[in-house]
């Protein structure tokens, strides 16, 4: 080994490290843990895939695998695409529909009464914007994602890494969200902004129709 093979090396030992990848540093996707980690969670998501919604109590069982022990199972549609599983904490009654991604190189965590909506995409995960050769030698760097309790995506929202989104919160079709968001707002546009925000109003023309209390079940799954 030539000495310039070994400082390659090291330098793929240091910046290669899963510590490197989940505290917010540049780091190199070469670690053996994470390949192991990634490989470990393409293979069970597979497994969910191929259920089809046809089996709750497997699909739930794969669930378990798949996330960390302080994880809830949530509720879910597949397919959905997801990275490093064990990087997901869903609190309780959270909902996932179909068509989901989640790259979680970061920490991504749904508060509980969490509803994303179809073709959502919740990316932990970047690379470098002005430095073309860091990009081209597959430099990365995450950061986590937290999502509030109670808040609702609607279908096609992106959350970029880094991002917060209070409880309370409802993201419009299609929003991009670039920023940290605050408790009880709805959210649209590209990139989102903070239309109004929401009130938990008794009076609303949702509960006209209504008689009695409206907790429910949660989320159908």
């Amino acid at each position: 080994m030539t000495p310039m093979d070994a400082q390659r090396r090291q330098d793929m030992e240091h910046y290669g490290s899963w510590k490197r990848m989940t505290s917010g540093e540049w780091f190199l996707p070469s670690m053996p843990e994470a390949k192991e980690e990634h490989q470990r969670t393409f293979r069970l998501v597979k497994q969910l895939n191929e259920l089809h919604n046809t089996d709750q109590e497997r699909a739930e069982g794969i669930l378990r695998e798949i996330l960390p022990e302080e994880s809830a199972v949530p509720g879910l549609h597949v397919p959905m695409n997801l990275e490093y599983g064990c990087n997901l904490v869903c609190g309780e009654r959270v909902f996932i529909n179909f068509g989901t991604t989640i790259l979680a190189q970061a920490k991504v965590t749904l508060g509980d009464g969490v509803m994303v909506g179809p073709n959502c995409s919740l990316i932990t995960v970047g690379h470098p914007v002005n430095d073309h050769e860091m990009r081209a030698g597959g430099w990365e760097i995450a950061k986590p994602i937290t999502i509030g309790d109670n808040t609702w995506f609607g279908a096609n929202v992106t959350v970029l890494p880094g991002i917060t989104i209070g409880k309370n919160c409802v993201i419009g079709a299609g929003t991009l969200i670039t920023t940290d968001i605050p408790d009880n707002s709805l959210v649209l546009g590209t990139p989102g902004r903070v239309v109004r925000k929401l009130e938990n109003n008794e009076d609303a023309w949702e509960r006209q129709d209504l008689n009695g209390p409206v907790e429910g079940f949660g989320a159908a799954n």
